[in-house]
């Protein structure tokens, strides 16, 4: 938010204009198709900007590809979340059990309205991962119900012809990020120690903090 003011009327919030829209629009852009080493500088950008969030008990419950604005339309372009309306301020120990978010990005706790904590964060987090290699969902029908049996039941499949090309530890990362059990899903102070961020991390990460 860069200015706030008010009318007799109106509140007006002046915000940060983001020329690239939504990062869709920016994968549509590339054909749904973006180099892993591209992939692995904006996952590990997403990645901080939600432990930040985490850092301060708020678990955002509805990360999408539609919910990452890019700074602008250039392949260097910097990914920023948005759209804070279903986020929630949750204690350490405190778990949440609304059954919020967006199918085909919803973590499978929330789909069996098992209480959950900031894990959840981490599910879409690896929903939107794979949308950034492969260009489609890991678990996606064109029917609802269906969309959510998958997500609580089947298993991660790389049938993509992409995942052929792709490495082993962005595959290891990804199936680690897409854990159903919450309590065995990676963390994301693991994640961003893991191998697949070896060559951007002191670039994004000053002094490993």
């Amino acid at each position: 938010m860069i200015d706030l003011f008010e009318t007799s009327e109106y509140y007006y919030i002046v915000m940060e204009y983001m020329a690239g829209n939504d990062m869709f629009d920016f994968l549509q852009r590339k054909n749904f198709a973006l180099p892993e080493e591209k992939v692995r500088e904006l996952l590990i950008q997403l990645i901080l900007a939600v432990r930040y969030l985490h850092s301060f008990g708020i678990v955002h419950r509805d990360l999408k590809l539609e919910n990452i604005m890019m700074s602008s339309k250039e392949n260097d372009a910097t990914p920023k979340l948005v759209d804070f309306g279903l986020s929630k301020i949750i204690g350490p120990n405190e778990k949440a059990s609304e059954p919020f978010g967006t199918v085909g990005y919803v973590a499978p706790e929330v789909l069996k309205r098992q209480p959950y904590s900031f894990s959840c964060d981490v599910w879409s987090l690896g929903c939107i991962f794979y949308a950034l290699i492969a260009g489609s969902l890991p678990f996606d029908s064109n029917e609802e119900r269906e969309t959510k049996r998958m997500t609580m039941e089947d298993p991660l499949v790389f049938v993509e012809d992409v995942w052929k090309t792709t490495s082993k530890s962005c595959k290891d990362l990804l199936t680690k990020t897409l854990i159903k059990d919450q309590h065995s899903r990676i963390t994301l102070d693991e994640a961003l120690k893991h191998p697949f961020f070896d060559s951007v991390r002191d670039d994004f990460i000053p002094n490993n903090k």
